[in-house]
């Protein structure tokens, strides 16, 4: 069995650039309508960070119960 975690680098290497493409984002505080639009769309791409990083949680997860599957041997197998 080989551990194959490409799926997990794909997401992690998407949150990465992501991550630096929002990093130091300015908010703009006054409140006027290309402010608010803005604004949304920085708290969107936020939730959307924060759900790439529970998808790549979920699949290191997957990878590591199948891993579990094999290495812990089976009720009554004597093998």
């Amino acid at each position: 069995m080989k551990i194959d975690l490409t799926q997990a680098r794909a997401t992690v290497r998407e949150l990465a650039e992501a991550l630096e493409a929002l990093d130091g984002t300015d908010v703009i505080e006054r409140p006027s309508r290309e402010a608010r639009r803005l604004n949304s769309q920085t708290s969107r791409t936020l939730l959307r960070l924060a759900h790439l990083g529970d998808r790549a949680s979920v699949e290191i997860m997957d990878v590591y119960h199948d891993f579990k599957l094999r290495d812990d041997p089976q009720p009554g197998n004597d093998h």
